[in-house]
């Protein structure tokens, strides 16, 4: 059994993670910024730290972990527009306090950093592939190349660092600021009468959609089979457009609903179609997905109608 480190644990990603590494017997020290998930089932031990912050991410004590999971960070590509320095700095700014302080201890665990699919060259030729040119269309991604970077300069001096890119992930859980949650909110927010319309963003892009609890899947075997060094795409190798995603959550509404376009939901830049090859992960360590986007949405929408 390892001991293992995830950061984020908080997030809609962290707690699916927990489950994964715990069900298949690892321990799991939990860091947080909300404290809402202290309690979190089974977690070994928990703190709440402003990671951004070098003299908090002293706190941590590396002496027994294993691996780290690199979860924490700003994730939504929509704002990232809007305040570009802040996710570039505080996505570095994390990282690397994790790697600095691990250092001055001595210690040198396995790190998982979470990069992205949305890093990839838009014109490049599909499935993209970890091969594939990168030429970031948004801040966020940005932000995650710099990661990327960050871990190849740790790798240089000694640790063991493997990164994935993790193409759309969804699934129960998941908070607004993503087209799954935001669409599925509004058409519960219209079964209990709270608003009328259903407001949609650019619904012809086709994007590739993989369940969260596949995406733990893969952090898992990435930690416990990953090559340092190397990069493992996680997606599940098809594209599904906005409106085929809008279609079948309304299925599963107990009203009819027609989507509205609300200008002010779409993106600067919003590529016409992407997804992946997940070849590579799969050689390594065997990871292929498994649950169904249709379970998927079903399992969404109960998880929106179980909230208050």
């Amino acid at each position: 059994m390892n001991k293992i480190l995830v950061t984020g644990v908080d997030g809609f990603v962290g707690r699916h993670v927990v489950k994964e590494l715990i069900s298949h017997g690892h321990e799991v020290v939990g860091l947080g910024g909300e404290n809402k998930n202290k309690r979190l089932d089974g977690l070994s031990s928990y703190q709440k730290l402003d990671l951004t912050k070098i003299e908090e991410a002293s706190k941590i004590d590396f002496k027994e972990i294993e691996a780290v999971i690199h979860l924490a960070g700003m994730a939504a590509v929509g704002p990232s527009f809007e305040n570009p320095m802040l996710y570039i700095d505080t996505n570095s700014r994390i990282e690397s306090n994790l790697f600095e302080i691990s250092k001055r201890q001595g210690m040198k665990p396995k790190f998982l950093i979470i990069s992205s699919g949305s890093l990839y060259d838009s014109s490049a030729s599909l499935p993209l592939t970890e091969a594939s040119s990168v030429l970031p269309n948004s801040p966020y991604a940005v932000s995650k190349l710099t990661q990327e970077q960050l871990g190849a300069y740790y790798t240089s001096i000694g640790f063991q660092v493997v990164t994935a890119r993790p193409f759309n992930h969804i699934g129960p859980g998941q908070n607004p600021g993503f087209i799954v949650p935001d669409i599925a909110e509004q058409i519960v927010a219209i079964e209990k009468n709270i608003i009328d319309e259903l407001h949609v963003g650019n619904l012809t892009a086709q994007r590739d959609y993989t369940d969260v609890r596949d995406i733990a899947r893969a952090y898992r075997l990435l930690i416990e089979k990953g090559i340092s060094g190397e990069i493992y795409n996680i997606c599940s190798g098809s594209a599904v457009s906005g409106s085929e995603i809008v279609s079948s959550l309304l299925k599963n509404s107990t009203k009819k609903i027609t989507p509205l376009v609300d200008p002010s939901k779409l993106r600067p830049v919003d590529n016409p179609i992407i997804y992946g090859s997940y070849e590579k992960l799969h050689k390594q360590t065997g990871w292929r997905p498994e649950i169904k986007l249709d379970q998927t949405l079903i399992d969404v929408m109960s998880d929106w109608r179980s909230r208050e």
